[in-house]
């Protein structure tokens, strides 16, 4: 199982999310408090209070939304924390491996942990990945043919031709790496 380097892997993208969450949470706590105040105060219930009753009715309804708001922002915020955790830790694998196969390398493994979201698209990049490693390996080869071929019939070709057709199957190979894993650091 692959550990986690940084709790935060791109900091600003998960504190964001969370910020969000929180305010969300804020938002419907809020408007549960004014729901609950509008009726109590304009339930048939309160007809038989006096507006002392009413108003001490109303702080205690408050206060326990309030204290219910509290566990619920704490409990949101570790919940959203974990998952943001989750779910952007392997998004900056997927940016790196996408990064290494820009450079060429294909067919490398993606681990991510146990727990981290986006397997699917893992393995989905790790497929791509090895087809696009096959298909390399078939190029290479048949550049090497056709290399080959090329070589065959020089006597028979322009010394210009036989050149610029030359450079230009030489100026294919360097995108082929040799090996299918990012370059050894």
């Amino acid at each position: 199982m692959k550990k986690r380097i940084h709790f935060f892997a791109k900091p600003k993208i998960q504190l964001k999310y969370v910020f969000i969450t929180l305010v969300l949470v804020l938002v419907t706590a809020l408007l549960s408090i004014y729901v609950m105040d509008y009726r109590i105060i304009h339930s048939t219930f309160a007809e038989n209070l006096c507006d002392a009753e009413v108003a001490a009715l109303s702080k205690e309804v408050r206060t326990g939304i309030l204290w219910v708001l509290g566990i619920v922002l704490v409990m949101a915020f570790v919940q959203a924390t974990i998952f943001f955790h989750q779910l952007v830790g392997p998004l900056v694998a997927l940016e790196r491996t996408m990064d290494v196969m820009r450079e060429g390398y294909f067919g490398g493994r993606l681990e991510l942990r146990k727990r981290d979201e986006l397997k699917d698209l893992a393995e989905k990049i790790e497929d791509l990945g090895i087809k696009i490693s096959q298909e390399v390996k078939i190029s290479k080869q048949a550049i090497t043919e056709i290399t080959e071929r090329i070589n065959g019939l020089k006597d028979k070709m322009s010394e210009s031709d036989y050149r610029d057709i030359k450079e230009k199957l030489e100026g294919l190979l360097p995108f082929f790496k040799e090996h299918l894993g990012p370059p050894a650091k």
